[in-house]
């Protein structure tokens, strides 16, 4: 797998931000992540072009614009096609699993608390 220069983490919990983070630094998983409260802030970024990541973690609920919205919204712009995109939720519900594998773009479905193993899965390098 290719370098990692920038990831986006869309998650509104802060705890939850600040230990994947955390994780993510320890493990060099990637040089600099970008924290969004929203899927609404996270699209906006995306679509200011500043700085595109390399990768993409959604949870699914959270307020202004939930992950689903987000999936949509990012769908009809053709330049994102190729974002990989890793659900992150607290839903272990099969229905959600199943409708996030409808978006091309999801490459997967983790379930909170990420661990390092989820993080070997996505880049076997790190350990």
């Amino acid at each position: 797998m290719k370098h990692l220069s920038m990831v986006y983490l869309v998650e509104d919990d802060v705890i939850t931000t600040f230990l994947i983070k955390t994780l993510m630094e320890k493990f060099s998983f990637t040089d600099e992540i970008q924290g969004f409260q929203n899927g609404e802030e996270a699209l906006n970024a995306l679509l200011s072009g500043s700085h595109d990541p390399d990768m993409l973690f959604l949870d699914l609920n959270m307020p202004v614009m939930d992950g689903w919205e987000f999936l949509k919204a990012i769908s009809k712009h053709p330049k994102y096609e190729k974002l990989p995109i890793y659900i992150l939720t607290s839903s272990i519900d099969p229905t959600d699993k199943a409708r996030s594998a409808e978006f091309p773009n999801v490459k997967g479905y983790l379930v909170k608390p990420l661990s390092l193993k989820d993080l070997q899965s996505i880049k076997p390098s790190l350990g």
